[in-house]
């Protein structure tokens, strides 16, 4: 096996922390990138992997230079960080996604690093034709997306330019491979080891899921779906990926190839989980018109390595997503916090 080292930005995220454990689990080397407390949470786990884990803390990836030190023998960046909605004011969410995905990809271009995996969005490929292709884009422009007010449309039309951003810096810069996956809805277990589990401090898209664990929750808006643990092998394969010289632009849509049905979910739950019954969603689950995404799998596997069968099935999806949250639901409330479930939007 080759010998790596993977630069990962927002490696105290959700799916960044997966990010660095799949890294690792690779045998590949991680150079973490983090903020203030959270770095310093990261840190505690570089005494399990020696050299193999260094953490850098940054006060901000998204403006002004970067330490070339960190770039030192780095081989390639996975760029996870991404300015969201609700915890960055709504007019720097767009020009901060743009800048801040560019200020790292230059700077490590300018480094030497060879190869570039980049987190997009579904979000991006969305049309009024409702196709789902790898080559299709979003039309929504940024003065849209703003007079809208509208959260995810602001995260859609960020991540659209960034990823636009990134492929004609791309086309300029043929000597370095360039991958950018877009996935659905994100979910799955926490990356506990590197991610500061905190009632503050939770995926947004885990806590649509948890809603089915919830009598007046909220069900997720649509069935599309990855597995995050999925997802972040998936970023650290494409880092092997055939060169795009040879099987054209690296842009892959990356969704789960099961079906999810809502209804088919709390019945599993109710049988497989049965202290969860009082509990469960008392709604009408929702009937989605697309259940997976169709996604382009020979693709998918050109790229990522990843078939259908690879996939964790929905079932343990569901269930180790569900049995985390319930984890860290007993700690809170033996604090005294209010576990109510608060969605932010």
């Amino acid at each position: 096996m080759v010998s790596r080292t993977v630069l990962i930005t927002g490696a105290s995220g959700f799916v960044g922390s997966h990010v660095v454990k799949a890294t690792l689990d690779k045998g590949y080397n991680a150079v973490a990138i983090a903020r203030g407390f959270k770095a310093a949470y990261i840190k505690k786990s570089c005494a399990s992997y020696g050299d193999r884990l260094r953490v850098i803390e940054v006060d901000d990836i998204f403006n002004g230079q970067i330490d070339k030190e960190i770039f030192k023998g780095v081989d390639a960046l996975i760029h996870v960080a991404t300015p969201m909605p609700g915890k960055t004011p709504v007019p720097d969410v767009i020009p901060n996604s743009i800048k801040g995905t560019m200020n790292i990809i230059e700077q490590a271009g300018d480094a030497g690093v060879k190869s570039i995996v980049v987190t997009g969005t579904m979000a991006s490929v969305r049309n009024p034709a409702g196709t789902f292709k790898n080559d299709d884009w979003n039309p929504l422009t940024t003065e849209q997306a703003v007079a809208s007010k509208d959260l995810m449309a602001i995260y859609a039309a960020s991540k659209k330019y960034a990823e636009l951003a990134v492929w004609l810096w791309a086309e300029k810069h043929p000597e370095v491979e360039v991958t950018v996956l877009l996935p659905p809805f994100i979910t799955g277990p926490y990356a506990r080891e590197f991610f500061d589990v905190r009632i503050d401090n939770q995926s947004i898209s885990n806590k649509f899921f948890y809603g089915i664990i919830f009598p007046d929750g909220k069900f997720p808006l649509h069935s599309l779906y990855i597995d995050v643990r999925d997802l972040a092998k998936a970023h650290v394969n494409a880092i092997d990926a055939p060169p795009s010289s040879t099987i054209g632009r690296k842009r892959v849509l990356f969704s789960s190839p099961h079906e999810l049905d809502y209804k088919d979910v709390v019945k599993m739950l109710a049988e497989k989980r049965p202290q969860l019954k009082d509990r469960l969603n008392k709604g009408e689950p929702p009937s989605s018109p697309m259940k997976k995404l169709p996604c382009d799998f020979k693709r998918i596997e050109e790229v990522t390595g990843f078939r259908p069968e690879d996939f964790h099935t929905l079932e343990q999806t569901i269930l180790d997503l569900l049995d985390d949250y319930l984890v860290s639901e007993e700690k809170w409330k033996a604090e005294g916090l209010d576990t109510t479930l608060k969605l932010p939007m």
